[in-house]
């Protein structure tokens, strides 16, 4: 990462809760003045790259509610992670790198005319500096992107196989794969982490970069959850007695749940009662579920950074109770793989990279219970 950026991001101004707040509650009302703007555009057409308009409020949407997480948390590490992603992301779709500049001036103006002057002038200083760091954030856009996790050596030929599988839109065939190379409940944790893991982190790289629809990448993933299912029947044991009791879910407002998927069935292979919540379980009803039993882990995954402060929120939550009645708290996902400071910054007991780093670190904690 660009060491200036990182420097100049820790001289922005903190921002205030009453400007943040404002901001979130006037995130409506501003997305759909950014729309219309926008729209009016005589050079539309040319920023979006003849994209459908709903692509473009999608992302404008996103922007606000990203942004206002950005706000309400005191984060700005998290611009240094997620803004070049969204320039790589919609630009390998056709958009054209002048489109972000005209939308982010277009909020700045917009926060301006909408917010009270006290509230917007923050807010507007973090503008101006994203604006005045368009080109760095470019050449960030277009470098290559490390972090995938890679397949151990002797994975590698499954891996591969697997990933044409999915590309080639061939279930039967990733069925097959997952059938030969997992023939026992022994091997699944592996199987996530060197196989289905690093195939979904390529099907989303080729995403980013245009190689792959919206739809065929849609359709990766449900293969991949159809393949998890036939696994789970096919070899998943339920155990006399349960080591623990663990809240699986992927949180408020996530609708990715294939890593979540992968941590909950690791740890009922590890013998772990697992309730696993699935995709956009509210902070809310997640909590009021947790509280009325008695659990000793709640596993949270977040993959998109928009949806960070729901995270924080069920944390606080949890953090909110008499200690005796806390589980441990792991997070996990992409959002955090990003910046894994968030994880303790947030109150979460730990952070975890894939489904074996879960079931590691929640064996640690019960060793340290005693159980």
């Amino acid at each position: 990462m660009d060491s200036d950026l990182q420097y100049e991001i820790g001289q922005l101004p903190e921002i205030p809760e009453k400007a943040a707040l404002s901001h979130k509650q006037h995130l409506g009302e501003m997305v759909e003045k950014v729309n219309k703007r926008m729209s009016r555009r005589p050079d539309l057409n040319l920023l979006i790259g003849n994209n459908p308009l709903s692509m473009m409020f999608e992302n404008h949407k996103n922007h606000a509610v990203f942004m206002s997480n950005v706000f309400i948390l005191n984060e700005y590490p998290l611009l240094l992670n997620t803004i070049p992603w969204m320039y790589r992301a919609y630009h390998g779709h056709g958009f054209s790198f002048d489109y972000f500049s005209a939308h982010l001036r277009t909020w700045r103006q917009v926060l301006e005319e909408t917010l009270a002057p006290e509230d917007a002038a923050c807010l507007v200083a973090v503008y101006d500096w994203i604006i005045s760091r368009h080109g760095q954030f470019i050449r960030l856009s277009e470098q290559s992107v490390s972090g995938a996790p890679e397949p151990a050596q002797q994975w590698q030929p499954v891996y591969q196989a697997f990933l044409q599988s999915l590309l080639n839109a061939d279930r039967h065939g990733a069925m097959a794969l997952a059938r030969d190379a997992v023939p026992d409940l022994s091997g699944l944790n592996a199987f996530y982490v060197n196989v289905v893991q690093p195939a979904m982190y390529a099907v989303g790289s080729m995403w980013e970069s245009g190689e792959l629809s919206v739809a065929r990448e849609h359709l990766a993933s449900a293969i991949v959850n159809r393949v998890m299912s036939a696994q789970y029947i096919e070899l998943m044991e339920s155990p006399e007695n349960f080591r623990a009791r663990a809240v699986v879910t992927a949180g408020a407002n996530e609708f990715h749940e294939i890593g979540a998927t992968m941590v909950a069935n690791a740890l009922e292979a590890d013998g772990w009662e697992v309730f696993f919540l699935g995709a956009n379980t509210p902070v809310s009803e997640l909590l009021e579920y947790v509280s009325a039993r008695e659990f000793d882990l709640v596993a949270i995954s977040a993959t998109i950074p928009f949806n960070l402060e729901a995270i924080q929120n069920i944390i606080q939550g949890i953090r909110a109770w008499p200690r005796d009645k806390q589980p441990k708290i792991m997070v996990g996902g992409q959002a955090f793989a990003d910046y894994p400071e968030l994880a303790r910054k947030f109150g979460a007991d730990g952070f975890a990279e894939n489904s074996s780093q879960a079931v590691a670190l929640a064996e640690k904690w019960l060793k340290a219970a005693g159980k």
